[in-house]
Parts: C-alpha cells; structure tokens; sequence
C-alpha cells in the first residue's frame, strides 16, 4: 500500500462552525477533520503559511465555543486550509476529546456496533 499514511490521531469528519483571529485578521467558517492535533477549515478570510490564529470553535449543544489559543497554519488552498494545535494545554485537549466523542456519538451513534465508538484511524 505504498502512499498510505496512518493518522496518528481520529478525525472527526462533522462541520462545526468556527472563528479565527491572527493579527488584525478576523473570520468565520467550518471545521472539518476535528482532530487532537488540528483541523482543516474552509474560511471566509485569507490566511497565510505560518500564521498563528485562536479559533473560537462552536459546538452545537455547548454553551461555551472551545477554545484553541494558538494554531499555526499548515497550508492553505484559496479559502480553505489546515492548522496544527501543536501540543495544547491539557484541559484544551480534554475539552477537544470530549468535542470529538460526543459529535462521534451523533454521527455514529445509530450505525452497527452499539458502542457509539468510532475506531481510531
């Protein structure tokens, strides 16, 4: 299988809307591939290669939007790119595990093998 890359953590596929400020740079859009190391947005403002941004990531259910105080963007393709959490702080990584677990619940929850489990990818 030359060409295939395990990730090292699950992705959650659902969209959840998101805001993103760097600078004197302020946007909205949606976060897909949720993960505990970073995400991929499609977004309404440009950003650049080695930008830092902290996104506002609004889980529906939750009163509060999650919290990430520094990203760093990875890539870019017109108005979407992807940004890497780094290594977050502790209760920045319980909260996205509790995110991920729960969206996964939703998305999954009804399908096959009762746990409401996705594997890990």
């Amino acid at each position: 299988m030359a060409g295939f890359v395990m990730r090292k953590n699950q992705r959650l596929k659902k969209l959840v809307p998101v805001r993103y400020l760097g600078g004197r740079l302020a946007g909205e859009g949606i976060i897909s591939d949720l993960s505990l190391s970073g995400s991929y947005v499609i977004g309404n403002v440009p950003v650049q290669v080695g930008m830092y941004l902290s996104l506002q990531i609004f889980v529906p259910g939750d009163q509060e939007p999650l919290m990430i105080d520094r990203a760093v963007v990875k890539w870019v393709k017109k108005g979407e790119f992807g940004v890497d959490f780094g290594t977050p702080d502790p209760k920045v990584v319980e909260q996205i595990t509790r995110v991920i677990s729960a969206l996964a619940k939703q998305q999954y929850g009804s399908s096959g093998n009762g746990s409401g489990n996705p594997t890990n990818a």
